[in-house]
């Protein structure tokens, strides 16, 4: 409790500086991060190499150098989410034809499951969301284990509108209290299984990789239409969300095509811009089960 007293007041008052002062901050936060701290270099090294076996060591090198920078944008952008305004965050996230997306979903009363990779400002992608879907809106996200912290977030996650909810109860959730309106589900779907056992397995990134099936699954339940959104860096503080639709009736496909498709979206946005994911996580550190023979 201490570290949070310490630690969340002194970054409200970092929040209020201008964006794009923290963005000057920002540059000085990359620099130690990539040469002094050398935070996770290996683990972002290894990731990004076996990604992209074609590259030579030369553009990983510059890869990686790229990536501490969109980290420490990212740090400093979560760190504006405590008081940036609507305003603000329409100006710097761009969302076309939202609204002629939505609108068939709308008027069907249809509930939409949106998924996200950890890539461009998926953080700000929430707090803008409730500007421009009229909408219940719902995140899913992991607690943390900090009880303090996992507060902190949730509060500032759900600022304008956004309702975040534990995975561990959604459903129970969404159910007792929100079955009868239409609502959009939103998942960070680009997570690494715990039980890789129950995991979908496919081919990510020249790597054998493990996905959820929890998307697929809510949508088949729920008669959700599934959207992948990619949030995409244009210019520095400035980002492009594009919608892409994934699946109008989950019932018809398997959960493990409707996880593929998202996967293979993922990828051409990592593909068109490699920097921009978050190559800090172990994301392979689990591998596939041997297949047992009954």
């Amino acid at each position: 409790m201490l570290l949070y007293i310490l630690v969340v007041p002194f970054l409200y008052l970092l929040s209020l500086l201008p964006t794009g002062a923290l963005y000057v901050l920002a540059d000085g936060m990359a620099w130690l991060l990539e040469h002094v701290v050398r935070y996770r270099r290996s683990v972002i090294h290894t990731n990004l190499r076996n990604s992209f076996p074609d590259k030579t060591a030369p553009e990983i090198k510059q890869l990686t150098h790229q990536f501490y920078g969109h980290f420490a944008d990212m740090l400093v952008e979560n760190i504006k989410a405590l008081t940036i305004s609507p305003e603000e965050l329409q100006e710097r996230i761009s969302v076309p034809r939202v609204r002629e997306i939505f609108q068939p979903y709308w008027d069907q009363n249809r509930n939409v499951v949106v998924v996200l990779g950890h890539a461009g400002a998926w953080q700000w992608a929430g707090l803008v969301a409730p500007a421009l879907i009229p909408q219940r809106l719902f995140a899913f996200y992991n607690p943390l284990t900090n009880k303090y912290f996992d507060s902190y977030i949730k509060r500032t996650r759900s600022r304008y509108g956004m309702h975040l909810v534990s995975m561990r109860d959604y459903l129970r959730h969404v159910r007792g209290q929100y079955s009868d309106v239409s609502s959009l589900h939103f998942f960070l779907f680009d997570q690494g299984p715990v039980n890789v056992r129950k995991a979908y397995w496919t081919t990510f990134l020249h790597q054998e990789t493990a996905f959820y099936y929890g998307p697929a699954h809510f949508a088949q339940e729920h008669n959700c239409a599934m959207l992948y959104v990619a949030v995409k860096y244009q210019r520095r503080g400035k980002y492009l969300a594009t919608i892409t639709e994934v699946v109008d009736d989950p019932k018809s496909v398997t959960d493990g095509e409707i996880i593929e498709r998202c996967v293979r979206l993922l990828e051409l946005q990592i593909e068109a811009d490699p920097s921009d994911w978050l190559w800090s996580h172990r994301r392979w550190k689990r591998k596939r089960p041997p297949i047992v023979d009954k």
